[in-house]
């Protein structure tokens, strides 16, 4: 399919760069605060995605500005290959009611682009195509359907407002509780959350070496001293809380970003209790 012939006269389109990364951060912003009320994402977070080591931005990203210099639109197709192909398509607010034509070419860029994952698979192994959307969003999920996609899970973001201590909750006898040490812990706290991680819907394994670079990347960017809790017993981490002090450049908003188990320990009150302790 040939998506350059899809643009309004007089836009223009090339690979992203971190110098769009600022206007991109406003249409993030315009479109969940539309949405939700809030701001989500920021600067930081746009430059490491540039960054990440699986990420092509001159064949995984799009932007496009319309003749008088505005980003009315941008793309990223993120490869993690053999896993999910991952698209993430966003367009200004205010011209949802008067312009479909930008985002139908991002979407149809972005299609194109995903079948360029399947040279890249192992014969036998599948691969499939995602992409989220805000629930209200029904514009961009019915432009989403159009190139093939289907509704299949939902996820949530849960709140609490706190207005005094939370309880704690007991933990299993034998298990101690600590927070993360940044260099001793690595290669153990990545086992735990890698084991953790196996029973999530969707989940594909990965090579050791090749889930260990993106966590090595993630830990750069998200560790926060105070923040990251283990539990141990007989000296093996078997489960984790994984915190961030701030959310979206809030200071006043905390994430939970991680709550996992391994298999053999569940069923005995861990996650909610480290949970709680987190809280």
């Amino acid at each position: 399919m040939t998506t350059e012939t899809r643009l309004p006269e007089g836009c223009t389109v090339r690979p992203a760069t971190k110098d769009d990364a600022q206007a991109m951060l406003e249409i993030y912003h315009a479109v969940s605060l539309h949405y939700t009320g809030e701001i989500e994402e920021t600067l930081e977070e746009i430059h490491e995605a540039f960054d990440e080591p699986f990420m092509n931005p001159q064949l995984d990203t799009r932007v496009v500005y319309d003749a008088n210099g505005r980003l009315v639109g941008f793309g990223w197709v993120t490869f993690r290959v053999p896993q999910d192909v991952d698209i993430d398509l966003y367009t200004p607010p205010d011209t949802w009611a008067t312009d479909t034509a930008v985002i139908d070419y991002l979407c149809a860029w972005a299609d194109d682009r995903a079948h360029d994952a399947l040279k890249r698979v192992p014969e036998n192994e599948r691969v499939t195509l995602t992409a989220w959307c805000y629930a209200q969003d029904d514009w961009y999920r019915a432009k989403l359907e159009q190139i093939g996609l289907k509704r299949v899970r939902s996820s949530y973001q849960m709140w609490i407002d706190f207005d005094g201590a939370v309880a704690p909750a007991p933990f299993p006898e034998g298990v101690t509780v600590r927070t993360v040490t940044q260099d001793e812990d690595w290669h153990r706290v990545y086992a735990a959350r890698r084991e953790a991680w196996h029973d999530m819907w969707g989940y594909i394994p990965r090579t050791y070496e090749e889930d260990y670079a993106d966590w090595l990347l993630y830990w750069k960017n998200n560790f926060h001293e105070d923040y990251w809790f283990i539990a141990e017993k007989d000296d093996l981490v078997i489960a984790l809380t994984l915190c961030t002090p701030t959310y979206n450049g809030a200071d006043d908003i905390a994430y939970v970003a991680t709550v996992g188990v391994r298999r053999a320990y569940r069923k005995q009150g861990l996650g909610l209790a480290l949970l709680r302790h987190a809280l």
